[in-house]
Order: structure tokens, then C-alpha cells, then sequence
């Protein structure tokens, strides 16, 4: 037996703590014993899903954690540390061990904070991948709507080290913030009329070579400041858009999904998210990525609920990892 952090919607969402059978690795899995779980938009998507089919799930997607018996090829072997996104259909990672396929798992460096890892596991994936849809050049200027949430803050940081112009949206309050972190232009107002001017005054041109729609409510803004075939990425799916805007700036979309390697039964993209995994790890270990807000939080009930209202949040700009330790 082990224990592990379930949920169910049979009185509203609810988390229980308990114990439940350890499960059993086929040839290919890897048995872990789970450090952390980082918690992110993603976990309120899950959270959200009645799962009739599948009551009393174990929580979580992101974790970081030690091998504990190694697959039938030996690799990891036990006691490296690794961390993984995982696959939103099984049974989650909030628990004493978890099952995960080898192909799947990344090594992480004995340097890096299992927390800080974690906690940058899916913001940090969604940013890496949503900028390599892009296809930017050094000198080119992506704009990142809603810049302060999480995805947005990796986002800034990998453009700026690519040498990427960068442009964000955001509230005034949060313009020190994403300043710091890199951000070339905030721009703050509620609408997008004044965004070409600053565009122009800022980087010499009034268009933008690629944008990143983190929320899906400003897309077609994006777009319309988008040279004629730029690229936008997606991380909130594709709301309409008006016809004249396509046809006018043909733009090239991209569709960001992390579940989809998993949902798709692709083990060539998760083998591509585990690479992806690989630049984390490396960017972790040399410092080159900050997490502004990092809050650690029990995996009770009680600071579970909290968490996911703060990350439904659209001012949301913390980090957030569980402590399977406490």
C-alpha cells in the first residue's frame, strides 16, 4: 500500500488523502518514488473534469522524484533523480510512488531544486514548445499576450536568451515585474488601438514576426499585428476569427497541447517531450530561468482548493509545487 491524494466531484470537488494498492510496472515503466508535483493551469483543467468514468483519481500531472526500481532496460537506474509531465488519463502523480514509461522521464541534475523543477515543469514545456512553433530568428519580436502568468514569464525568458525582440501585454501593475524578467515593451492599456504606435516607437516596425495567445481572449488582436504569414501559437485552443483578418494576414497557427502527446498515443512525441524536458534541465542547472513566486503548499484539501482559485486566476503570476514530504 501507499498513499496517495484522490479526488471526486460526488459533493463538489473534493480531496481525500488515503491509501491505495502500489501498483505494478510492466517491463517498460519505471517505479518512482514522487518528491514534488508542480501544479499548473493544466491540473485545473483536470480538476474540473467530472470523471464519472474513473471516480477517486489520483491527483497531479507534473512531479519531480527518485527512481525507485528501474524498467527492464535498466535506465534510469535507481536513485537518479528524474521529472515528467504526465499522461492526464492515469492515475495522477499526488501519491508516495507513481508508474511512469522510461521514455517519458527526463534526469534531473543533482543541482536543481526538486521544487523550483517541478513547479517549472508545465509553464516551462508549454513556453519551450510555443516558441519553437514560431520558427523565430535572432532580431526578430514576438509578442506574448498576458505576459504575467506563468507561461508568460518562461516565455520572455526563452525569447530574450534566443535574442528575440519582446513585446507583452499586461496590466500596469505587473510592468515591473515582466521588465525585470526581460520584456523589451509593456504595453498596458485595456485595448489594442495604441500597440502599433508602440510597436513602431519601440522596434521600428509596427508588426511582429510571432505572437503567443496564452488566454484565447485577445487572438484576433494578436493576429492583426502580425506580419503578413507570421505565426501565432496557441495555448488556449482557437476561438473564431473573423474572415478578412484571416485572408489578410494569412497567418501561420500553431495549437500547443502537452495532454496531446499522451491523448494521441504517440510515443514519438512523448520522446519529444522528454528532449524538451532535456532543455529545461539544462537551462535549471546553469540558472538561467527565475520563478519570481514560487510558493510550496501541502497536498491537503483545504490549500488544493486554494491553489486552483489562484491559478483560475487571471492575475495568478505564482509558481506552485506540493510537498509529498510533509
Amino acid at each position: 500500500m501507499m498513499k496517495a491524494v484522490r479526488f471526486n466531484h460526488t459533493n463538489g470537488l473534493t480531496f481525500e488523502q488515503g491509501q491505495i494498492n502500489l501498483p505494478e510496472a510492466t517491463d517498460d515503466q519505471v517505479l518512482v518514488k514522487v518528491e514534488y508535483v508542480g501544479l499548473s493551469f493544466i491540473d485545473t483543467k483536470v480538476a474540473n473534469c467530472p470523471c464519472e468514468e474513473t471516480p477517486n483519481r489520483v491527483f497531479g500531472v507534473d512531479a519531480v522524484g527518485v527512481v525507485e526500481k528501474a524498467c527492464k532496460t535498466g535506465f534510469p537506474e535507481p536513485g537518479t533523480r528524474v521529472f515528467w509531465h504526465g499522461d492526464i488519463r492515469e492515475q495522477g502523480t499526488m501519491s508516495e510512488f507513481a508508474l511512469v514509461p522510461s521514455h517519458a522521464l527526463t534526469v534531473l541534475p543533482e543541482n536543481v531544486d526538486g521544487k523550483l523543477a517541478s513547479a517549472a515543469i508545465a509553464p516551462a514545456m508549454c513556453a519551450l514548445i510555443a516558441l519553437f512553433k514560431l520558427q523565430l530568428n535572432a532580431g526578430d519580436t514576438v509578442l506574448i499576450e498576458s505576459a504575467h502568468h506563468p507561461v508568460g514569464q518562461m516565455a520572455i525568458q526563452f525569447a530574450k536568451q534566443v535574442g528575440l525582440g519582446v513585446a507583452v501585454c499586461s496590466e500596469s501593475k505587473y510592468k515591473k515585474l515582466l521588465e525585470k524578467l526581460g520584456a523589451d515593451l509593456v504595453y498596458t492599456q485595456s485595448d489594442f488601438a495604441g500597440l502599433a504606435d508602440a510597436l513602431q516607437l519601440h522596434f521600428g516596425a509596427a508588426e511582429v514576426q510571432g505572437a503567443l495567445d496564452l488566454t484565447g481572449t485577445h487572438t484576433q488582436q494578436l493576429i492583426s499585428h502580425l506580419i503578413f504569414c507570421g505565426r501565432v501559437s496557441c495555448l488556449a485552443g482557437l476561438p473564431a476569427i473573423e474572415q478578412h483578418i484571416l485572408m489578410k494576414k494569412a497567418p501561420n497557427i500553431g495549437i500547443v497541447s502537452l495532454c496531446g502527446s499522451w491523448l494521441s498515443n504517440s510515443v514519438c512525441a512523448q520522446q519529444r517531450m522528454a528532449f524538451i524536458g532535456n532543455t529545461l534541465a539544462e537551462k535549471l542547472e546553469k540558472n538561467e530561468i527565475t520563478l519570481q513566486q514560487l510558493e510550496s503548499i501541502s497536498p491537503r484539501h483545504d490549500a488544493l482548493i486554494e491553489t486552483l482559485k489562484k491559478l483560475e486566476s487571471n492575475d495568478n503570476i505564482t509558481f506552485f509545487a506540493a510537498d509529498m514530504k510533509l
